[in-house]
């Protein structure tokens, strides 16, 4: 309840509970017990929350990696046109390093060529233990928490002399077969299936005409029913 009082100008309302002190100065801030109850009830709900956009947040991440590989596949095969040299892709399955090299090149000129190709990420460091680096050769990592599910390549002759044991370009023992970009801008005809343990995307490409398509998310089941792989 409030009364008008007594001024000199217009009339002013008072709160009676402040003992007829104006409305404007009866207001208060609130106290240290309010703020931390508010506070409380934030991080309860975020709490709650973030476990449902974790999901969908991971699901994107997947995407934009499967761009991120068509991107790659797509530089190597400008540098075979450009430099008239076949470059390969390669990748660990259920792994998650890549690499992209030339063939058949010097281990200086496959360094220069790596770093122009793979942009502003940083190289992972040379090792010499397979496990730390099953390519055996300085590459990139994908996301965390994304992985190379499985892969398959088209065998044919060309594919066959690059991947043959003579050859300096030949895949390590238990790598997936790589991906060959020859000068005349045709390809393998390649699959590659990405996950997070949620849903899948699978990068097709054409080996004619070199195009790289990248799927939408797919379940367990859709990536079964095209062949690759899940049980």
């Amino acid at each position: 309840m409030t009364f008008p009082t007594r001024n000199k100008g217009w009339p002013q309302l008072a709160c009676v509970a402040c003992g007829g002190r104006r409305l404007r100065a009866c207001r208060r801030a609130m106290s240290l017990m309010e703020l931390m109850l508010v506070l409380a009830v934030l991080v309860a709900v975020a709490a709650m929350v973030y476990p449902a956009l974790q999901g969908p947040m991971d699901d994107q991440r997947l995407l934009k990696t499967a761009d991120l590989i068509r991107a790659q596949l797509t530089r190597a095969r400008v540098a075979a046109m450009k430099n008239g040299q076949m470059y390969v892709f390669r990748y660990v399955t259920s792994g998650d390093e890549y690499a992209v090299e030339p063939w058949a090149a010097d281990a200086d000129g496959t360094e220069a060529s790596q770093q122009a190709l793979l942009g502003d990420t940083p190289a992972l460091p040379r090792s010499t233990s397979d496990k730390l680096r099953p390519l055996g050769i300085s590459g990139q990592r994908l996301p965390d928490n994304i992985l190379f599910f499985s892969g398959e390549t088209q065998m044919d002759a060309r594919l066959a002399a690059v991947t043959s044991d003579a050859s300096p370009s030949a895949p390590p023992e238990g790598s997936a077969p790589p991906i060959v970009f020859y000068p005349d801008g045709s390809t393998s005809d390649a699959r590659l299936v990405l996950t997070n343990e949620r849903f899948f995307v699978e990068v097709t490409l054409r080996g004619l005409t070199g195009m790289v398509r990248v799927s939408e998310l797919l379940s367990a089941e859709e990536v079964a029913s095209q062949g690759g792989g899940v049980p």
